[in-house]
């Protein structure tokens, strides 16, 4: 006789990350101090001649579902000026609950 196995559904994989990005006045430009970036939030800085920084908050999962953790923290300190975005529209999908 067989004994049934009680198997359950595989957890789903989430997406995690952080990133941190602080800059200042230095020489009368603004230049960048610190830079963190882990699991798949990145930070990309275009090379530009001039202020203000520039910066591409780039999630590279591809895209969010529930359950995905996101954090961005950006400082800019006195005299310094910067220019944040993200490289594209974020695509969010619907999912069932956990």
């Amino acid at each position: 006789m067989m004994n049934p196995v009680s198997t359950s559904a595989p957890a789903a994989q989430r997406v995690a990350g952080r990133a941190r990005l602080f800059c200042g006045n230095k020489g009368g430009r603004t230049r960048l101090e610190r830079l963190y970036q882990d699991g798949s939030a990145k930070i990309r800085m275009p090379a530009t001649a001039a202020d203000p920084l520039e910066a591409v908050l780039i999630n590279t999962a591809g895209g969010l579902t529930g359950g995905d953790r996101l954090a961005w923290e950006v400082q800019v300190g006195a005299g310094a000026s910067a220019s944040i975005t993200t490289q594209a529209c974020e695509k969010v999908y619907r999912v069932a609950s956990d």
